[in-house]
């Protein structure tokens, strides 16, 4: 059997239920020549679920004998991916039936190296009488065309957006194992400086996030690793917080000339007007006079 065109790399931890949600929409892509290639944190026993979609979806599945957390076991499946294209898709996240194919078209096109589309950022809360959760908020957050150097400032492409040709990670490497969360943004970070990325605005998922954040179980280190990568690029960040500085201190001069040109020209316009009222007084005044003449000439005529 040949290597399908794309993986998708689906991590998981203790979440069955949205472990089977996620296969289920990778089940139904319209695009059929992809592998899932599912890493079991050594959590939970996901088997029977993965085994539930049979035919459907072309799978492979690997568990961890021990926890190693969310970048090891991301690096495992990216490793562990056989295609020509590498997605990534959390297990609490999904893509809708039409993610693969936009994603794909674009980028066997012209062999590309890194194409994505727009995710909407979707936020949950659980009915405490039902327990169920329920869709309360939909935004799309993230929907900007590529600047490589505004990585430098912060993450504005969310990971499971992203379609990356399998030979970007030789040439930039895996992602960081010191950083538990903020991976992707590293990552992307020394991604963008080598590679240009397509945009395909085009809305093909759902970041999810539940109100009691378990989704987001290394919150606590956010702070953390985003000092740690502010650091590391402090170079490349500094550059551009100096050319921000050196254009905005050139488009205030610019504006303090263009300034003076204001008010030199409202001066004028004031004289201007000055003049203009002055010759509306004396042309006022001589009609005022012409009048006079006319009805001296008018009363000397009937006089006579």
């Amino acid at each position: 059997m040949s290597e399908p065109v794309v993986s998708i790399v689906v991590r998981t931890y203790n979440r069955p239920e949205r472990l089977q949600e996620c296969l289920g929409c990778l089940a139904d892509q319209t695009f059929k020549d992809f592998e899932a290639v599912v890493v079991n944190d050594a959590g939970c026993d996901v088997r029977p679920i993965i085994d539930s979609f049979g035919d459907r979806l072309h799978c492979r599945y690997i568990c961890n004998g021990s926890n190693k957390g969310r970048t090891p076991t991301l690096n495992i499946g990216v490793t562990e991916s056989h295609a020509r294209y590498v997605g990534i898709l959390d297990d609490d996240d999904i893509v809708y039936p039409d993610h693969l194919q936009t994603l794909v078209s674009a980028a066997l096109e012209k062999d590309l190296p890194v194409v994505y589309t727009d995710v909407k950022n979707v936020t949950f809360e659980k009915d405490k009488s039902t327990g169920e959760w329920k869709r309360v908020q939909e935004q799309l957050v993230y929907s900007f065309d590529f600047e490589r150097d505004n990585f430098l400032l912060a993450n504005y492409i969310p990971v499971n957006c992203l379609l990356i040709r399998k030979d970007c990670f030789d040439d930039v490497g895996l992602f960081d194992e010191t950083l538990p969360v903020y991976e992707d943004w590293d990552f992307l970070i020394r991604l963008s400086r080598k590679y240009d990325f397509l945009h395909i605005p085009k809305i093909t998922g759902e970041y999810r996030r539940r109100d009691d954040n378990s989704n987001v179980v290394e919150r606590p280190r956010y702070d953390e690793c985003g000092a740690i990568i502010r650091e590391r690029y402090k170079d490349g960040r500094n550059e551009i917080f100096d050319n921000i500085f050196k254009s905005t201190f050139r488009l205030k001069r610019e504006i303090r000339a263009k300034d003076k040109q204001i008010q030199k020209l409202s001066w004028e316009l004031r004289q201007m007007n000055t003049r203009l009222a002055e010759a509306s007084r004396m042309i006022a005044s001589q009609q005022r006079e012409i009048q006079q003449l006319k009805q001296h000439i008018k009363t000397t005529n009937d006089s006579t």
